[in-house]
């Protein structure tokens, strides 16, 4: 279920609560006014890095030249 952050639109108390994306915005908890959904980062989930497989210019840069900055080091 998501999370979402508030801020109350009267003592200004912001919170997080989770409830479906249907459900309408709760009230404040501390004095039951009227809230605003705060803007917030995303979640990401998903695989560490290390569990990604080698990435296709792979090769080290010590050879020189290639993909854009030269970081890969293939020569295209």
């Amino acid at each position: 279920m998501p999370t979402y952050d508030y801020q109350c639109k009267s003592c200004s108390h912001p919170f997080t609560a989770m409830h479906k994306i249907s459900d309408s915005a709760p009230s404040c908890p501390l004095c039951g006014a009227e809230v605003k959904k705060l803007v917030s980062a995303p979640a990401i989930h998903g695989r560490s890095s290390s569990s990604y497989a080698e990435p296709a210019c792979a090769a080290p840069a010590f050879q020189g030249g290639g993909c854009g900055s030269g970081m890969c080091g293939h020569k295209h």
